[in-house]
C-alpha cells in the first residue's frame, strides 16, 4: 500500500513537472519583437517635438511610430484622435503623444532623459 501512494505521487510530481517543462509563452516572444521594432525616443528628440505638428513629422522625428494607445472619433473628422507611446532610454521612461486631426495636441512624458 505504501509503494502505491508513493508511486502515484511520484507520477502526480512527474506529470506536473513534465507539463510545466512544455508550456511555452508565445506573448513574450511577440511583444519583444514588436518593442524592437519600436524606436525610443529621446530628450533632444522630444525637444523637437511641438503642438500642431502633424504625426508624419513626430515619426521622422523619432524614426518610426509608437505604439498606438487608443482611438476615438470618426476618422477624418475634427474629432478624431490617436494616442501613440514611444518608450524613453531611460529606464522607466516614455513620452504619450495624442494627435487630433493629425496634429499634435498634446505631450506627455514620463522621466526621460
Amino acid at each position: 500500500m505504501k509503494n502505491k501512494i508513493s508511486g502515484i505521487l511520484l507520477s502526480g510530481v512527474l506529470f506536473l513537472s513534465l507539463t510545466a517543462c512544455s508550456v511555452t509563452d508565445t506573448s513574450t516572444a511577440s511583444n519583444s519583437r514588436e518593442e524592437a521594432n519600436t524606436p525610443e525616443i529621446t530628450q533632444e528628440e522630444l525637444t523637437k517635438i511641438t503642438k500642431g505638428m502633424e504625426l508624419k513629422q513626430v515619426i521622422k522625428i523619432i524614426g518610426g511610430e509608437g505604439k498606438q494607445q487608443g482611438e476615438s472619433g470618426k476618422t477624418g473628422t475634427k474629432a478624431h484622435q490617436v494616442s501613440y507611446v514611444w518608450d524613453g532610454t531611460a529606464p522607466n521612461s516614455f513620452v504619450s503623444i495624442s494627435f487630433r486631426n493629425n496634429k499634435v495636441s498634446t505631450i506627455n512624458a514620463m522621466n526621460i532623459k
